[in-house]
């Protein structure tokens, strides 16, 4: 499959989260309107969001992005990060139409302690840490994690609606404090049972860019118990089971009740209605209450050393309990109802592999099922209307790959997907967000085609990739907003042609380089206008406020004992990333110019470890030049920001 794999053995202490990861990765970026707590959304070859799976060892995440981040995973805690592009491994369960990340989490020693704290600009501050102790008589592993970060997020931005004035963020401030402990049994019947108890919970303020929000606010929170069961040759010789079954509870709460609202020269005048609210056209106090139990059943069977097949269940059930008594009483009546959401995914995958290796090829077939039962009221109509549905569908996927010699291989890959809607399309938030009880699942269609070299150079290794991909997205899920909410609904169609090349090499036993440029054409292939006749007047132009073409270049040096002496380590490294110009909305005439500005950005960094690494120190200057990055419709992002750390093992 199209899978880039970064082992973090290799990358701990030069990095500071996931996104610096991902940000290197050819064909990657991420999508954030701010700094530190600012949800993240990762984009594979243009495709973004939750059409990308997130998953921590191979569990889906997609439907928990108000309570976890992919930054909020501390580094120490991954094993390795892969990147899957265009294909997702049946195994994974889930739906996703573009790719998928899965986070791996380490397996610690019998007795480990790992502990890190980190501070840097904008008084944002980090630490975690990992607790194992192994009770080796009875067989159980006892396990602990704790994590907290807070940041103040006060960097200057210009406004983007008023080019000239820059203000300071000053209600942009972040908490996020989590944890779990785990046991784990190795001598019952079967090979490992994990218990785990875990909960996070952060609180954001609501930072305005084109209105100066000064008190609207957010909170969230997740408590989750599992129990992971894992057995070898179960039943039968060959026959793998790992299974998983989870209960979390999760709240999310949202409250927009200024009396007032304020220019950004801080000039009052009315809020949005009599009741207060500085968002929107009505205020809020409302809270979201979630139920959700979910279990993934996985058997793998080995037939021989070239066939085995694999079986992956995925079921989830959640039930939304919104309630927004001030919305209600502004609008007149009740707006949010309980929702029920049951889905279901089965896939199917057969795996060959030739005698001598050169050939492989994974062919899958998945089945989905969701229903959605609930009521849906708004504004106009006094009587709620009724939502209860059901849909099926189906996808697959075939991918290749051949080894022409020692060093040269080939992968194909072609797939027609679906991507189920997530909870919060589905069930919506109770106040910006309305129940969709009507959604489609998006159904997309991939091809990858591409070429790795792979060559042993002295004591190193030298790899060259050129890839080439195409697209084609129908019923894509869009946020549309109302007079008193949004919701999700389909429309759209779009395709992609692109292609992205990547070298990477040890040029000498200390001096390790890259560089890689990604191309990506995406045009609105639409012919009338969402829900009528009209023709679009956007078709067959350029997808706004996605990329069109990045690239990324790295040097890290890296060498033992530089200052003499034994157990040390030195890595000095610095990375550079360019993004073209490109639209964030479309430019239907010569007199709209709504453009993003080209950007170069520039990090460098400083690792020194000692005690055979069980004591590490880092530094980090990210955009040393102070350039002027912007995100999607023109978000300004941070400036030069920097970070020290200290870390510390005891194994």
């Amino acid at each position: 499959m199209p899978v880039t794999v970064y082992s973090m053995s290799q990358l701990q202490g030069t990095v500071n989260s996931v996104e610096d990861i991902l940000t290197k990765t050819v064909g990657v970026t991420i999508r954030s309107q701010g700094a530190v707590g600012s949800a993240s959304r990762i984009s594979v070859r243009g495709l973004e969001g939750k059409r990308i799976g997130f998953f921590i060892d191979e569990v889906p995440m997609n439907d928990n992005s108000d309570f976890i981040d992919i930054n909020d995973i501390p580094i120490d805690m991954i094993d390795r990060i892969e990147i899957y592009k265009g294909v997702v491994p049946a195994k994974f369960g889930g739906s996703a139409v573009g790719g998928a990340v899965n986070i791996v989490i380490k397996e610690y020693p019998p007795r480990y302690l790992d502990a890190s704290y980190s501070f840097g600009s904008f008084n944002t501050h980090k630490a975690s840490s990992v607790f194992k102790r192994n009770l080796v008589k009875q067989g159980i592993e006892l396990g602990a994690a704790l994590l907290y970060t807070h940041s103040d997020n006060d960097y200057r931005m210009e406004l983007p609606q008023n080019k000239g004035k820059f203000i300071k963020r000053d209600h942009d401030k972040f908490n996020q404090s989590g944890g779990g402990i785990s046991m784990k049994a190795r001598k019952w019947w079967f090979d490992q049972m994990e218990f785990e108890l875990e909960f996070i919970r952060n609180s954001k303020q609501i930072q305005g860019v084109v209105e100066n929000i000064r008190s609207a606010e957010s909170s969230a929170g997740a408590y989750n118990f599992a129990i992971d069961l894992q057995k070898d040759n179960f039943l039968l010789n060959g026959l793998d089971f790992s299974s998983g079954t989870g209960y979390a509870y999760s709240q999310y709460n949202f409250v927009d009740t200024a009396r007032l609202r304020y220019d950004w020269d801080m000039n009052p005048y009315p809020p949005v209605s009599a009741y207060g609210g500085e968002i929107g056209v009505l205020p809020s106090d409302m809270k979201m209450r979630k139920h959700t139990v979910g279990n993934k059943t996985n058997l793998n069977y080995i037939i021989n050393d070239r066939h085995s097949i694999n079986l992956n269940s995925l079921f989830k059930w959640a039930l939304g309990k919104p309630s927004d008594p001030l919305l209600d009483k502004a609008v007149g009546r009740q707006i949010n109802f309980d929702s029920h959401m049951t889905s279901w995914v089965l896939g199917l995958g057969y795996d060959y592999k030739s005698p001598n290796d050169k050939f492989l090829n994974s062919l899958t077939g998945k089945y989905y099922y969701y229903s959605m039962n609930t009521k849906i009221g708004d504004v106009w109509n006094s009587v709620p209307k009724e939502v209860d549905m059901q849909q099926h569908d189906w996808g697959v996927s075939e991918a290749l790959r051949y080894r022409f010699t020692k060093e040269l291989l080939g992968k194909a890959s072609v797939s027609y997907d679906v991507r189920l809607p997530t909870d919060a399309e589905l069930i919506g938030d109770g106040f910006l967000i309305a129940p969709s009880g009507d959604l489609k699942p998006e159904r997309g269609t991939n091809a990858n085609i591409g070429l790795m070299y792979d060559k042993k150079i002295g004591s190193g290794l030298l790899q060259v990739e050129v890839n080439g991909f195409f697209s084609y997205l129908q019923d894509m899920i869009r946020y549309t907003r109302n007079f008193v909410q949004g919701r999700y609904t389909n429309f759209g169609e779009m395709r992609t042609f692109g292609v992205e090349a990547e070298v990477k090499a040890d040029v000498t036993r200390w001096l390790y380089g890259y560089v890689n440029a990604t191309f990506q054409d995406l045009r609105d292939t639409r012919k009338y206008e969402p829900t009528s006749n009209v023709l679009n007047p956007s078709k067959g132009l350029r997808m706004p406020n996605i990329p069109y073409f990045l690239a990324n270049a790295g040097v890290e040096f890296h060498k033992e004992n530089l200052f003499g002496g034994k157990g040390q380590n030195v890595r000095l490294f610095t990375d550079a990333s360019f993004v073209e110009e490109y639209f964030f909305d479309f430019e239907v005439s010569q007199y709209q110019e709504k453009r993003i500005p080209r950007s170069f950005k520039l990090d460098l960094g400083l690792e020194y470890s000692i005690m055979n690494g069980g004591l590490t120190f880092s530094a980090k200057a990210s955009n040393l030049t102070n350039a002027r990055l912007f995100s999607e419709f023109n978000y300004p992002l941070p400036g030069r920001a920097f970070t020290a750390r200290i870390r510390y093992v005891l194994k």
